[in-house]
């Protein structure tokens, strides 16, 4: 079963720290070095001191990075740059947002989830992780016990979690603005009722990683070796861990797709390319854009793809070329190409990708592609439009649905890496959760 916990979350003291806007920052994932630089010059007590902090190498023995993360921490702690509350909480967690289709508020709450092994499947994933990041994550952990972002997970729709939470009295912390414009506001409700009525109403939950695998690979990691030294006691604050929970069928759940640049190793042939994709393909010219916005092609080439909802495709961009098609999936091939899945992955824009473009029209194993090099993920679809080189392919996709993430995870399978790309993007730094200075309700 979950257990899904308030706990005493560590916050900023704005009075000495400066404003929300300058301490907070997007997940450590999806930033570079720059922008993690630029977040840090503007003030110092941003959070990617702690959560992206760098060695320090002006002394004689140098100091490496998690070393410095803790020690920084305990230092703010002391100051009171950061003050840890008395009451114990659960934080909801709403983000407002603008889309072509209108204005939208995902909302969620931030508590503690007991960390379970994949194999109970009381947590459940959807993507696989990998070993050097999740060793980082880990030295961090350990170094500091503290969790200083959260892991985005999902349950299924549970009508008494909306009440409870709909009907709890809770005093605002934080209203924040990010660089895209979306408004994050955090509240706390403290009401031990309401807190004990919502962790019974989700016991019997499964939880659905949405975004943050490499931390709760972590939080394994760290639980089990922590439990090695002291013993499998269950009120131990390293066996939980802070998460941001949202009802799957909550109203401003947005997924977008993560399109796909393929870079080919020989010189591309348009005209050969297309007559392979024949073969698995009807393939639709939908115009030469030598002379058209790339934004203007991505949105004609999705268009067309949305007019036909109930029929399976992929947008294609050729390099320096320009040349846009839609690859329509042939049904005669379906079961040919497919018939090896199992239906929740074969139901998959990109599985559909892999398995009838990667593998069957281009013969290359997707395993063998290099992330960042022979292939690249985006979100967006113009400016890799306008980044492409003489053989590379942009393949627009449509994006994987919350029901998708949740069946194919149900299934105890995996989809590729970057399938799904949850938006907007909490912000880390709202509210920290230690272990080393925590405790149970």
């Amino acid at each position: 079963m979950a257990i899904v916990l308030p706990f005493r979350g560590i916050r900023y003291n704005t009075d000495r720290a400066g404003d929300m806007d300058q301490l907070v920052a997007p997940p450590y994932d999806v930033v570079d070095d720059e922008k993690r630089d630029s977040l840090v010059s503007r003030n110092h007590y941003n959070i990617f001191s702690l959560e992206l902090s760098k060695p320090d190498l002006s002394k004689t023995h140098k100091i490496d990075k998690y070393t410095c993360a803790r020690r920084r921490f305990e230092s703010w702690l002391s100051k009171r740059i950061l003050e840890q509350k008395d009451g114990h909480a659960i934080y909801p967690y709403d983000i407002s947002f603008s889309t072509p289709d209108g204005n939208l508020c995902r909302k969620g709450f931030v508590a503690l989830v007991r960390v379970e092994d994949w194999e109970t499947r009381i947590v459940r994933p959807h993507e696989r992780t990998f070993d050097r990041v999740t060793e980082d994550r880990f030295r961090l952990l350990q170094a500091t016990e503290a969790q200083f972002s959260q892991v985005f997970m999902l349950y299924r729709h549970n009508p008494d979690a909306v009440d409870i939470l709909a009907e709890s009295e809770k005093k605002e912390l934080y209203t924040v603005k990010d660089e895209g414009g979306n408004t994050h506001k955090l509240w706390e409700v403290v009401d031990e009722d309401r807190l004990k009525s919502l962790r019974e109403c989700l016991l019997e939950t499964v939880l659905y990683i949405a975004d943050g695998h490499h931390r709760y690979a972590t939080a394994i990691k760290y639980r089990n070796e922590m439990q090695n030294v002291y013993g499998k006691d269950p009120l131990k604050l390293y066996n939980y861990l802070m998460v941001y929970l949202v009802d799957a069928e909550d109203s401003g759940l947005v997924v977008l797709p993560v399109h796909r640049v393929l870079s080919l190793k020989e010189e591309m042939d348009p005209k050969h390319i297309t007559a392979s994709a024949s073969h698995v393909f009807d393939v639709e010219t939908i115009s030469h854009m030598k002379h058209s916005e790339p934004g203007q092609v991505c949105s004609n080439l999705i268009q067309r793809l949305n007019e036909k909802p109930q029929r399976r495709g992929i947008g294609v961009i050729f390099g320096k070329r320009k040349i846009a098609q839609v690859w329509w999936q042939k049904s005669t091939d379906r079961d040919r190409l497919l018939s090896h899945l199992h239906p929740a992955l074969s139901e998959l824009d990109v599985m559909l990708l892999e398995e009838s473009v990667i593998k069957g029209v281009f013969k290359i194993n997707p395993q063998g592609l290099e992330a960042g090099k022979t292939i690249k993920f985006t979100i967006d679809a113009a400016s890799a439009v306008s980044a492409l080189n003489e053989n590379d392919l942009l393949f627009l996709l449509r994006p994987t649905t919350v029901n998708q993430v949740l069946d194919v995870a149900d299934t105890g399978l995996i989809m590729p890496h970057k399938s799904t790309y949850f938006t907007p993007k909490i912000l880390t730094g709202l509210i920290i959760n230690s272990i080393d200075k925590n405790k149970l309700l």
